[in-house]
């Protein structure tokens, strides 16, 4: 005697099977499935309102970055939004100093904190052992106080939409700083 293959359903069940039915053409049930899934995806874009609008206004941003009145050789540049600017913070690698921000668009419109890690060469005399002839090497050091560099930052920018898109940086040397 063959048992059957039909179970009863408890209470609580879903009253559809995500089997193929042998009735339908095979993958039919996957198609209407993913079919449902789309339209309530889309549904779901239209009523949030994610869909159709734009994105955030952003602007292309670049400049000089100096400390005292000398360029930065290197480091890196960020613009993190504060006060309820919406948006990620961008960063921007210093060369030669100057640094562009054009990745996603730019910079979102809207108030930021500049946080700047500057870096510049200094010269550094190498102990040689005796017998060789002494050198001078440059090592990489940071420019200015520390607070520039993190949250502490005090260097602010309001973007504008109707900014040129420049924006020099600026950190001040102060007396007992390094180097």
């Amino acid at each position: 005697m063959r048992a059957s293959t039909k179970s009863k359903r408890s209470k609580g069940t879903v009253p559809f099977s995500l089997r193929e039915n042998r009735d339908s053409p095979p993958g039919s049930n996957r198609i209407a499935g993913c079919l449902g899934l789309c339209v309530i995806m889309a549904a779901g874009c239209l009523t949030v309102g994610g869909c159709g609008k734009k994105g955030l206004q952003t602007k292309v941003v670049h400049g000089t970055v100096t400390y005292g009145d000398q360029k930065v050789e290197a480091g890196y540049v960020r613009f993190v939004p504060i006060d309820g600017t919406p948006g990620p913070a961008s960063t921007a690698r210093i060369t030669d100093g100057q640094y562009r921000i054009e990745a996603r668009g730019g910079i979102p419109l809207g108030t930021h904190r500049i946080e700047v890690e500057a870096r510049g060469n200094m010269p550094n005399r190498v102990p040689i052992p005796k017998g060789v002839e002494r050198w001078a090497v440059d090592r990489m050091v940071r420019l200015g106080p520390k607070k520039y560099a993190g949250n502490q930052s005090p260097l602010k920018i309001e973007l504008t939409a109707d900014l040129d898109g420049r924006a020099d940086i600026k950190i001040p040397r102060h007396e007992g700083t390094q180097p």
